[in-house]
């Protein structure tokens, strides 16, 4: 493909909906390679972007309720980003 997709499993989609009932989390989220090179330069991660939309969650403030965020590689289990929302500035 051309570019990365971002998505949470039903699971966490669950766990998410009960610790913010106000949340809607998306199921997936795509962005070409051109799109994340050009984020990267002009406005940093694109991680520290992309979960917050796709938890769905809409007071900054909650998000700092998650303990750590990792983007696994869902090919090879590897982690490749972590992140921990309350030492971030989302």
């Amino acid at each position: 493909m051309d570019g990365y997709s971002f998505s949470i499993t039903p699971s966490i989609r669950e766990f998410i909906k009960k610790l913010f009932p106000n949340s809607h989390p998306a199921n997936n989220i795509f962005v070409g390679y051109d799109t994340k090179s050009d984020f990267a330069i002009y406005a940093g991660r694109l991680e520290n972007y992309i979960y917050p939309a796709l938890l769905g969650v809409e007071d900054e403030m909650d998000l700092y309720k998650l303990d750590e965020i990792q983007f696994i590689d869902t090919q090879t289990g590897k982690v490749l980003y972590k992140l921990t929302p309350r030492d971030e500035k989302v």
